[in-house]
Parts: structure tokens; sequence; C-alpha cells
């Protein structure tokens, strides 16, 4: 059923939405300011970087690398402290985003980002899970 929300002012939705998803991935990579992009909660891939953005793939760190993994393709904005997502897994095809019409445009866009926003849940979600195991020391 969380899959099926469609906001009234769907524009401005996905803007708030793109904002406290960069705060949400600030939480997993805080030094993403400094071009640091260390976390033990996620991997991440730098393709691009300009002067107030990063375009990078971001999937969750494989513990286990026979199961597939789900990449984001995602450029940061560090003027706005928005993210926003491009892709996952490569499959949203250039083409496509030509001849749909601004309304499936903007659909597809909320969509991504909707999902992208789960996934950062569960990121953190898993990251704190893994702090409160209580680490065996030996002696």
């Amino acid at each position: 059923m969380l899959h099926t929300v469609r906001p009234l002012n769907k524009s401005f939705c996905l803007q708030v939405l793109c904002e406290e998803n960069y705060l949400k991935l600030f939480r997993l990579i805080p030094n993403i300011r400094q071009n640091d992009f260390t976390s033990t909660a996620i991997h991440s891939d730098v393709l691009a970087i300009g002067p107030f953005t990063y375009t990078v793939y971001l999937h969750q760190i494989a513990h286990n690398t026979a199961s597939p993994q789900t990449r984001f393709k995602c450029r940061i904005y560090l003027d706005t402290k928005s993210i926003e997502v491009i892709s996952v897994d490569g499959d949203m095809a250039h083409g496509q985003q030509q001849t749909a019409s601004p309304k499936g445009i903007l659909n597809k866009k909320w969509a991504l980002n909707y999902f992208f926003e789960k996934w950062l849940m569960f990121q953190q979600d898993l990251s704190r899970s893994e702090e409160r195991q209580p680490q065996v020391i030996n002696a």
C-alpha cells in the first residue's frame, strides 16, 4: 500500500523528499562535504565531481557477494542539501525520458526517490542494529 503514495503537490513533495534523503544519507556518510565517502553501512563509487555536486553509485556493503545488490545512481547537491536518484540498477533509459510526458517523468522521479528513502531507512536501521550487537572479546 505504501508504494502507491500519491501526494497532491508532487513536485513540492519531491523536493522535500530529496532534502530529507540528503539528511538520511548524511547520517550514514557524515563526511560527504569533505569529499570523504567512507561509511560502514553503504558503499559509494564517485562517478563525477562538480563544484557543488557529486554523481555517485550507492549500494549496500556486500556481506554475501552471491546476492545481487541494489545500486542507486544519484546526484548529490551540496548547495541545496538534497540528493536526487537518477536511476536504480541502471535500468532507466534516457530515451524513455525524452518521449515521456512531464507528468510521467515526475511520477518516475517520485517513485525512484520514494524507494530510495525506504532503502536509506533500512540501511540506518541495519547500521543501528549492528552497533547494538555485543562484541565478543577474546582474552
